[in-house]
């Protein structure tokens, strides 16, 4: 969709109703360490959102939101969310464009969207919003929400007749980023995937995960497990010449740590370490990633954050770079 359209659209909005308009905005510097790099070292606007949301009646709201990827060459912007909330007797149902339910609690357990995307989000293990419907609710402790979308993201119309089952299940705190507490919740999703040949496969992915926060003390962690057919591989001669045998799939793996610390009103130091391992059948193909950084706020709406990354794979030379990365929110 075209840019002025979009932006036009979002900004008559906010001047023509009474909602609230807000926006968010990462950038960084990178300086690259590594031994022998090439020239990778500059300031980058990474993404801006721009989010309407506004409550029409009781029970009744909706949230218009575009996502403008300024690294991507030319330029995107992209509707996240254009989706209805309605709060009925029997539990929330959401409509439309909206995000998914598969990593949203644990990425507020990590808390630093600005400084990268949360690990299933990071490794593509899906999409961060889709076109559908959502049911939510709380049953005793438990809050659960059963998604049906179409599987194939926010950037993508739909191409097939199949759909993603997405399911979670969370006890406890879910926003531990302005909230003292603990969660532990499960996700599931399942997506048929057709092959050539007449054939089908599922997509099938498994994660859980847990967070605590008190005091200024957060830490989570997080476990995930990719079932997908060896399609969504490069290589596909050997797909049709084992079509019966154990191997039209691979799983993909994922074990996350993350933990920060409120030392001051305006300091605040972070850690991040990924275990990530593209196919667990094949050796060596894995390799770690760690963040490192302080979050300065020096007020309100602004954070800064110099902070240090180690890629590390198992085979091969790893990368280290120093950046400087800023969130403005307004």
């Amino acid at each position: 969709m075209k840019y002025s359209i979009i932006l036009f659209t979002i900004f008559t909005l906010a001047i023509s109703q009474d909602g609230e308009f807000s926006g968010l905005v990462f950038y960084n510097y990178t300086y690259d360490l590594t031994e022998d790099a090439a020239n990778n070292t500059g300031f980058a606007l990474n993404r801006v959102y721009l989010t309407y949301t506004q409550e029409l009646s009781k029970g009744i709201s909706y949230k218009f939101q575009t996502d403008i990827n300024s690294l991507a060459e030319p330029k995107e912007v992209y509707l996240k969310n254009a989706k209805v909330d309605w709060e009925s007797r029997i539990g929330k149902f959401t409509i439309g464009l909206q995000g998914m339910n598969v990593f949203n609690i644990a990425e507020r357990n990590w808390g630093f969207r600005f400084l990268g995307k949360s690990p299933m989000d990071m490794y593509e293990f899906s999409s961060s919003a889709d076109m559908g419907i959502r049911y939510s609710g709380t049953l005793s402790v438990i809050d659960y929400s059963l998604m049906i979308t179409n599987g194939t993201g926010y950037k993508e119309n739909e191409n097939d007749k199949n759909k993603k089952i997405s399911t979670q299940f969370v006890y406890g705190e879910k926003n531990l980023i302005n909230n003292d507490g603990f969660n532990v919740g499960l996700t599931y999703t399942m997506e048929t995937y057709e092959l050539e040949l007449n054939e089908t496969a599922n997509r099938t992915l498994m994660g859980l995960f847990g967070g605590y926060s008190r005091k200024g003390l957060r830490v989570g962690g997080e476990f995930d497990m990719y079932t997908h057919p060896l399609v969504d591989i490069e290589n596909l001669s050997s797909i049709y010449d084992n079509i019966n045998q154990n191997t039209t799939k691979r799983t993909s793996q994922i074990m996350a740590f993350y933990a920060s610390y409120k030392i001051t009103s305006k300091l605040e130091g972070l850690v991040r370490y990924d275990m990530y391992d593209p196919d667990t059948d094949r050796e060596p193909d894995g390799k770690t990633y760690l963040i490192a950084g302080l979050n300065y706020y020096p007020a309100k709406g602004l954070i800064i954050t110099p902070n240090v990354r180690f890629t590390t794979p198992e085979e091969g030379e790893g990368t280290t770079h120093a950046m400087l990365n800023f969130r403005f929110k307004f």
